[in-house]
């Protein structure tokens, strides 16, 4: 899988500086792998055509002397292995280009950039989630939602976390609970993370070989007046036993004094979880200065729901 990053970012590199003289400028570069929902704009694999996940990178440029933004975006379709359909392998790779344009979108403070083809003129949204990611939205302006492997989210390739050392991969494995239901769960949200920056944050060891965090994190509520109770944290990071405790709504971000965070109590070892509600189905990650964490290529900071209140 890491083999294909260099060549993307190498074909972007000489389209950068081969238009360094025509005055054309990087706004910015973004990367990231999602789910295979949005083939109809991407177009080269058929949506009932098994998929695991999209590579994409994606390079927004603008022309100082015609005012004239446009987008190249190369995506990489990673599909069941021939041999073994729970592993992937590379398959189509497609390229596009066109214009894009950053607009007000219908909720207060948000900024939207779109991206439309050249050729098939299809448009495709994201919302600008602080400074370094975008996240893809749906027809109706919410926030795609994504699935315990990979979210909808895009790194600003500049800020993007290092991934860890493959070569020294522990083992990761873990026990999970059943999926809690019933009225007493506020909601069940899943993915897969970077290691390092989130270690960082939670103050555990940091493993040089750790590539990713898988998570399901359970929120509880009281059943008859919907307070937050307590909450389950279950992954990756705790392989020994799943960290518990209570969690309240609190608010503010460093972009927005109004947003609502989800607190998860610290513990005896590690610091508290700040989780940003952006959107009914989509959390993401707040470091200690409470901005959006910044994940890479491969993941990203953000949660998603999976069990509906």
């Amino acid at each position: 899988m890491r083999c294909v990053i260099p060549m993307v970012r190498r074909s972007v590199a000489l389209l950068l500086f081969g238009c360094a003289s025509c005055g054309v400028m990087v706004a910015a570069e973004f990367v990231g792998s999602t789910p295979g929902g949005t083939r109809e704009f991407l177009g080269g694999l058929a949506t009932n055509v098994p998929c695991h996940y999209i590579m994409w990178h994606v390079t927004l440029l603008t022309n100082q002397s015609t005012g004239r933004s446009t987008y190249h975006l190369t995506a990489l379709y990673r599909i069941p292995a021939s041999g073994n359909t729970n592993q992937s392998q590379d398959g189509p790779r497609v390229a596009a280009q066109g214009t894009w344009e950053m607009r007000k979108s219908a909720k207060p403070d948000r900024v939207v950039y779109r991206l439309t083809a050249d050729k098939s003129q299809r448009s495709l949204s994201f919302v600008k989630i602080g400074d370094n990611l975008l996240h893809l939205l749906n027809p109706d302006g919410s926030l795609m939602v994504g699935n315990g492997g990979w979210s909808y989210t895009l790194n600003r390739a500049d800020q993007a976390e290092k991934p860890g050392d493959a070569s020294v991969t522990p083992d990761m494995s873990y026990k999970i609970s059943p999926l809690a239901t019933g009225p007493n769960v506020f909601g069940v949200f899943e993915g897969r993370s970077p290691c390092h920056g989130i270690a960082r944050e939670l103050k555990l060891p940091q493993h040089a070989g750790c590539m990713k965090v898988k998570w399901r994190i359970t929120l509880y509520q009281n059943p008859e007046t919907s307070a937050p109770t307590t909450y389950k944290v279950e992954g990756t990071l705790h392989r020994q036993g799943a960290r518990e405790g209570a969690w309240s709504i609190v608010h503010g971000t460093k972009a927005d004094t109004k947003a609502i965070v989800y607190q998860l109590s610290p513990t005896q070892t590690e610091a508290a979880l700040l989780l940003w509600k952006a959107d009914e189905n989509v959390l993401f990650f707040l470091n200690r200065d409470l901005e959006p964490m910044v994940g890479h290529a491969d993941f990203s900071y953000t949660l998603n729901r999976v069990a509906r209140k």
